[in-house]
């Protein structure tokens, strides 16, 4: 697949079947995500990438409260849309039944400018990531509820402590269905 196909085609999937991402597969994607550009060569970024289905147990376990912690956040973004508060809330619960978790960390620390350095480039590292699943047929879903709902130093202290802040929560599998693509907001850019 073309890197403008895959920008134009990729999705957020929220329900995996329940096949697992071969490591040759995993390897390409984490590689696409380790090319990424950073900001002052400092390639700020930590994965823990969660197979075993002890650990996603463990991980779905921490994030029990996400849903209650969340709700208002949801209610008031999703008032006139219900259905999207439901499924986001199965969603937390159980990550889609997505076989592969990647717990994707702030290694920097130290960096002055956290916000614009360390932020912006381990966003690359996540869109790289994306991109280059979705290419390989395999589906993911950026996530930061984690953050917003108080859990990522739990999150850290199990899974990857001494690595630096949790940044965000990518799920990954193959489809078991790809939702249609939202509506794109008009007036976005302009050129000079």
């Amino acid at each position: 697949m073309d890197c403008l196909t895959a920008i134009s085609t990729r999705r957020s999937v929220r329900a995996y079947r329940p096949d697992p991402i071969p490591d040759e597969v995993l390897q390409k994607i984490m590689t696409a995500a380790l090319m990424a550009p950073s900001a002052d060569d400092l390639q700020p970024w930590f994965f823990a990438l969660l197979k075993s289905r002890g650990a996603i147990r463990d991980l779905t376990g921490i994030l029990r409260p996400a849903p209650e912690r969340l709700k208002e956040h949801l209610e008031e973004r999703f008032s006139k849309y219900p259905q999207v508060i439901a499924e986001t809330k199965r969603f937390l619960a159980k990550l889609g039944e997505a076989p592969v978790c990647v717990l994707v960390f702030q290694k920097e620390q130290t960096y002055p400018n956290k916000a614009t350095v360390i932020q912006q480039s381990i966003a690359a590292a996540i869109e790289n990531m994306l991109l280059a699943a979705w290419s390989l047929g395999v589906g993911s879903c950026w996530l930061t509820a984690p953050l917003e709902a108080g859990l990522g130093q739990g999150i850290r202290e199990r899974f990857a402590p001494g690595k630096g802040e949790l940044s965000a929560l990518i799920t990954l599998g193959y489809p078991e269905k790809v939702p249609p693509a939202p509506k794109r907001k008009r007036d976005r850019y302009i050129i000079l």
